[in-house]
């Protein structure tokens, strides 16, 4: 028994040395890798690159561009833009009556949604129209002949218009 006991303490020793030698090895921040007319510094932490050369007998590092960091904002950038839009048509279609009625509903489909938007004016609503327009027409007449100096429906034989 005693022998079993010494030799898992020895065991746990050996484990405990191995992690404490393996943790002190943790590389730097920074690796350097060959480049034509310098090298390449990259941040583990970050990701960033920089290209080092050396300048007037000096080392100086400039920052690399991150394209994939820019593709990234553009992505971003869409992605807002067209859930902007999305709530604007379905803004759109809540006034045009073509939205769901249930608050967050997603609308109807695009099979139930009528073709063509709103459509032509049957020939009822253009003569509705036309009348409309004929008596705002007499109305403005009248209007003019008062300013004249004239009786509605009367011609004083002024000059005409």
């Amino acid at each position: 028994m005693l022998k079993s006991s010494l030799v898992a303490t020895i065991c746990c020793l050996a484990l405990l040395v191995s992690v404490a030698q393996a943790g002190g090895e943790r590389p730097g921040r920074y690796t350097m890798s060959p480049a034509e007319g310098g090298f390449v510094r990259l941040d583990t932490e970050t990701g960033a690159m920089a290209l080092c050369a050396k300048k007037d007998n000096q080392w100086a590092c400039d920052a690399m561009p991150d394209v994939q960091a820019a593709q990234r904002r553009d992505v971003e950038r869409l992605e807002a833009d067209n859930k902007a839009l999305k709530d604007e048509i379905r803004r759109m279609e809540e006034i045009m009556g073509l939205g769901d009625t249930k608050p967050g509903g997603a609308g109807p489909k695009q099979a139930e949604r009528p073709l063509g938007g709103p459509g032509l004016p049957s020939e009822k609503d253009v003569d509705q129209a036309f009348d409309y327009l004929t008596r705002m027409l007499k109305k403005f007449q009248e209007k003019m002949r008062e300013l004249e100096g004239g009786k509605p429906g009367g011609d004083k034989g002024g000059t005409p218009l």
